[in-house]
C-alpha cells in the first residue's frame, strides 16, 4: 500500500462526519468525506439511511493518528 492510497477511517452520520472532518483538519490530517445519501439525490435514486451515509477517508500514512483522534472525540460524547 502506497502512503498516499486513501482508507476509510469513519462511518457514519453527517453530523459526526463534518465534526470529525474539522478535527482532522485542526490536527492538519486531509481527509476526503463521501455522503451516500446526497450522492444518491443527486443521481436520482434512494439513498442509505442516515445513520451510515458518510464516510470518512484519510491517506495511509496518516491512518493511526486519525484513528485515535476519531476514538477519542467518540469516546468523549459519552
Amino acid at each position: 500500500m502506497n502512503a498516499h492510497d486513501l482508507v476509510s477511517v469513519y462511518v457514519g452520520t453527517a453530523i459526526n462526519a463534518r465534526y470529525i472532518e474539522a478535527i482532522l483538519s485542526q490536527a492538519k490530517i486531509p481527509s476526503l468525506v463521501r455522503n451516500g445519501l446526497v450522492e444518491a439525490a443527486h443521481s436520482g435514486f434512494g439513498g442509505p439511511g442516515t445513520d451510515d451515509a458518510c464516510e470518512i477517508f484519510v491517506e495511509a500514512q496518516d491512518y493511526e493518528k486519525a484513528e485515535q483522534i476519531i476514538y477519542n472525540f467518540l469516546n468523549s460524547k459519552e
